[in-house]
């Protein structure tokens, strides 16, 4: 996650897990075992060679680690999320104590690791079920925002909410403002089988004027490479989370909202401003329950619809323009919260992977959710190391007794 203290922390000890980098396939090729120092483009690159794959992060440079412990939204529809796929960790508790955590040893635990985060103890390895993918198609289409807003969320509206939704297909659809070119709307199509333009991405691969279009047939890596590519390191970040239930309403609130917003940011130096929208079909919901669900607390059938996740990507050089940007931030997600509220789609579902500092991902779980967390906390970390010695992250909101 983008957040100061989150992955480090100034004045005390940082625990650098990045040489904890193994990888290791089962003998028949069912499961791999990866440790929490890979990213996801690494991942993707040694399973590519044996024809499989694994639910993980979208862009190349996402760490295996923080990913899963969040939840882990990805690209394979039919899979649900990343932690709901893991079937065994490896984890060491404040004691000191190793314990190989499955859905058999120590079963609290293992449901609690399915989007609790950091707050139980180190995890050194993670097992998770591969799948066979023969090969991919997708890329970036690039579009003008003015000349093809209604276009697009009726697209994302529609293909979202599908009753007969293709699971190969999947899309990530954001708008974008940049100085330089304005306002413009990119978006991800992707296929889980090696087809040119297949029939369910045709509502956005039609959508034209297009400024540029670099789908092709392509690995898992090379996507999460360009993936990551629209998103480069270096500079200071934003983000937040927020859902709601599919409504085209809601959408032309939001998009009506972001060209609201580009006003307060557009002097900033370097600025990039864009707000990411993923669907998660019912086909999605439906995967993640059979595999055997998370913590995380999904509306598993929001008002009969499907659900959209948004996610924001703020990014800016000038520690000097912080504050301004911060402000515009928070004023956008309120206003586009307030919108959903109003219209009755708003759900309390925030992705932690994705949440600002200001936001309780682990809150939006429920109450009941929130609470087993907790007797898992105190139960595996009696002495509160993991809530009170290792502040960054998100916690799990234990009272002080």
């Amino acid at each position: 996650m983008a957040q100061a203290g989150a992955a480090n922390i100034q004045d005390g000890v940082t625990m650098d897990l990045a040489h904890l980098n193994q990888s290791s396939i089962s003998t028949n090729g069912s499961t791999v075992t990866l440790g929490p120092g890979l990213r996801w483009g690494q991942v993707y690159t040694m399973l590519t060679a044996y024809g499989l794959a694994i639910p993980g992060g979208r862009s190349a440079e996402v760490g295996v680690g923080g990913y899963l412990l969040g939840g882990g939204s990805s690209y394979f529809i039919d899979h649900g999320f990343g932690c709901d796929n893991v079937i065994a960790y490896e984890i060491v508790l404040a004691s000191g104590d190793l314990l190989n955590v499955t859905a058999q040893a120590h079963v609290d635990l293992f449901k609690a690791l399915k989007g609790g985060s950091s707050n139980f103890g180190i995890v050194t390895s993670f097992t998770l079920r591969t799948f066979e993918l023969k090969g991919i198609w997708g890329g970036n289409i690039f579009y003008p925002a003015d000349r093809t807003v209604d276009q697009q969320l009726k697209a994302f509206n529609h293909f979202s909410g599908n009753p007969d939704y293709d699971d190969n297909a999947a899309v990530q659809m954001s708008i974008s403002f940049s100085p330089s070119v304005g306002v413009v709307f990119v978006n991800q199509p992707f296929y889980a089988l090696p087809l040119v333009n297949p029939p369910a991405l045709h509502p956005f691969t039609d959508i034209q004027p297009q400024l540029g279009n670099t789908t092709a047939l392509n690995t898992l890596a090379a996507f999460a490479v360009a993936g990551g590519a629209l998103s480069p390191g270096g500079s200071r970040q934003m983000t937040w989370a927020l859902s709601f239930e599919n409504d085209l309403r809601t959408l032309h609130a939001l998009y009506a909202a972001f060209n609201a917003s580009v006003a307060s940011i557009a002097r900033v130096a370097n600025i990039s401003w864009s707000l990411t929208l993923e669907p998660i079909p019912m086909a999605f919901l439906r995967a993640s329950a059979r595999l055997g669900g998370n913590m995380l607390g999904v509306p598993s059938n929001p008002g009969g619809n499907s659900l959209v996740l948004c996610d924001s990507s703020f990014s800016w050089n000038n520690e000097n323009d912080t504050a301004i940007v911060r402000s515009a931030g928070l004023k956008l997600l309120g206003d586009i919260t307030k919108s959903a509220e109003q219209l009755g789609t708003f759900t309390r579902w925030v992705d932690l992977n994705h949440a600002d500092f200001t936001q309780d991902p682990i809150a939006s779980y429920g109450s009941t959710n929130q609470a087993f967390l907790q007797n898992v906390s105190r139960k595996y970390d009696p002495t509160h190391i993991f809530q009170r010695a290792v502040p960054g992250g998100f916690k799990v909101g234990l009272k002080r007794r």
